[in-house]
């Protein structure tokens, strides 16, 4: 009878032994699962998937539009040096946030064992993955990130609108007399439903090609009223009081972030893992979209100083259009 108890009680501290080994070696190979094994860039399946090149063209367009058109005014808000520093921190914050981002949600997709996910779906996975007490919020955090999304592009979408068809009215009034506003902001809408209905990004990169060299097109145009007639640059402020920095973050931030086209690339990239990285298309795009808005700010306050209007558009005049 002692030898069997003797025995048993060698037995027990080899079995809670055993089960311990068998826990971590569980822990580990959950680990190792969640970080080496499932790459879910393998698993993800694009339809209509875009090139390096082509996300390249894409973020251009998507990011560089009507905001560059106000930075001459974000810059008569906060001076020449201070405006440049403030765009390029702006910038960096912006990038390194949307790399956290990015890599957050593939970390979602690895631990659930997905190839993709949304973002709201990721800010649910990350409260349901972080501490007990957070966990219960993770439904209604990604209900409120998703109606943070879509408030967000809507107003962004009817700043677009109003800004296209103002510049139409100011084009309009020149040459074909004077009509409400509101009728140029239907025509805008009508001439750009069929483009809103092509669905894959893949389709539209021929589009933002032609649009960028519009675009560039343009701002070449507009560069020539800006480089004739240029004062003193010591005419013009280095720094303004920090109360009107406020403005300038305001129309910087418009201008420069575009969270969600930024994301949606990204999602249907052939090769998502060459978004990121130092020399990756992310980076690339967002120092040519920096270093376009940064010299046409500066351009357009230094050539009109504290007359620049909120575009620059409105700075030309109305007998050379």
């Amino acid at each position: 009878m002692e030898s069997k108890q003797q025995q048993n009680q060698g037995q027990k501290p080899n079995d809670q032994g055993q089960k311990l080994n068998d826990q971590g070696q569980d822990q580990r190979t959950q680990s190792i699962t969640s970080f080496y094994i499932y790459n879910p860039y393998e698993k993800r399946i694009v339809e209509a998937p875009l090139t390096n090149c082509d996300a390249f063209i894409s973020l251009l367009k998507c990011v560089i539009g009507t905001g560059v058109l106000a930075m001459p005014l974000a810059i008569c808000c906060s001076g020449i040096v201070v405006g440049i520093v403030m765009c390029i921190l702006l910038m960096i914050i912006l990038t390194y946030s949307i790399h956290l981002l990015i890599h957050g949600m593939t970390e979602c997709c690895r631990r659930r064992q997905v190839p993709q996910i949304s973002m709201p779906e990721a800010v649910q996975i990350a409260y349901e993955e972080g501490p007990t007490c957070v966990q219960w919020m993770g439904r209604t955090a990604g209900i409120m990130t998703t109606c943070v999304i879509v408030f967000s592009q809507f107003l962004l979408c009817t700043v677009y609108l109003v800004f296209v068809a103002k510049n139409f009215k100011e084009i309009g009034d020149q040459y074909a007399g004077s009509y409400n506003e509101r009728l140029y902001v239907l025509g805008v809408c009508i001439l750009l439903l069929p483009l809103f209905m092509i669905r894959r990004l893949k389709y539209l990169v021929p589009l933002n090609l032609i649009s960028n060299f519009v675009l560039y097109g343009g701002f070449a145009l507009i560069m020539y009223y800006l480089f004739s007639g240029l004062p003193d640059i010591r005419d013009r402020d280095l720094a303004k009081p920090p109360i009107e920095w406020i403005e300038f973050f305001g129309i910087a931030a418009f201008s420069l972030t575009a969270v969600g086209s930024m994301l949606v690339v990204e999602a249907h990239m052939k090769h998502p893992e060459s978004y990121l990285g130092f020399f990756g298309v992310l980076n690339l795009a967002v120092f040519f979209i920096l270093i376009s808005n940064m010299f046409f700010g500066l351009m357009g306050y230094w050539r009109f100083g504290e007359e620049v209007h909120a575009s620059i558009t409105l700075n030309i005049p109305r007998d050379e259009m």
